[in-house]
């Protein structure tokens, strides 16, 4: 997941009204579809606080976008110890956090249903199954989304772009005709590496790995592309 708290307000979206539309989109889930950077804010803060450390943005920036096992690699570094105890041990602070608290982002039901009504879609996460699947039947998102891919269901998470080849087989859609939707420097990568044209959303703003980009998913300039299909 990418960092909210500044935004480009200007969407782009040259790259895809030059395009046909795509034959499927796949999305990532946080930060992108629900909600959940507080909750990983507040999960990551207890792990830290508990060692007697502070959360600060360095280390949050260290952080984003990475699958939980890769995570605890970072804190292990960080804080020391275990990197698969400080792994489970985010794990079931981000499961706690999104079950109580996560939303689905600005426009992200919309923008799936209309999506699911013309394209096959799916969800390509580095978040562990369980998390994946609480956080998208806590958003309501779920019943539009029947082929999700997780970190625990590929060897490589982002920027490897297994999650997202995974996704597309499942699909039975060529990578090359499939839009990926992601908010983080780290999922745009593996989008990028899986041969997808890649929209980012949020802070990320157009770049080597991404070929569109809109502030949020219900920005106007999105809503006219759609509509024009």
């Amino acid at each position: 997941m990418s960092d909210s708290r500044t935004r480009t307000r200007t969407a782009d979206l040259t790259a895809l009204e030059e395009l046909p539309p795509p034959a499927a989109v796949v999305f990532d889930c946080d930060g992108t579809l629900m909600d959940t950077e507080p909750c990983a804010d507040a999960a990551r803060s207890t792990v830290f606080a508990r060692r007697g450390h502070v959360y600060d943005d360095a280390a949050r920036e260290s952080l984003v976008g990475l699958a939980v096992a890769q995570a605890g690699e970072v804190m292990a570094r960080l804080l020391g110890g275990s990197a698969p105890r400080l792994a489970e041990e985010l794990a079931q602070e981000l499961l706690t956090a999104v079950a109580d608290g996560a939303q689905p982002m600005p426009g992200a039901t919309d923008v799936v249903a209309r999506l699911a009504a013309r394209v096959p879609v799916a969800v390509a996460s580095n978040g562990p199954r369980e998390l994946l699947d609480t956080s998208l039947a806590h958003g309501g998102l779920s019943r539009w989304l029947p082929i999700t891919v997780s970190g625990d269901d590929v060897a490589t998470p982002k920027p490897h772009p297994a999650c997202y080849l995974a996704a597309c087989a499942a699909l039975g859609v060529d990578p090359g005709r499939t839009l990926a939707v992601e908010d983080s420097p780290v999922g745009a990568r593996a989008a990028h590496a899986a041969g997808m044209t890649v929209l980012g959303v949020g802070t990320l703003t157009r770049g080597p790995h991404v070929h569109a980009h809109a502030p949020t998913l219900d920005d106007a300039a999105l809503s006219h592309w759609l509509a024009g299909w």
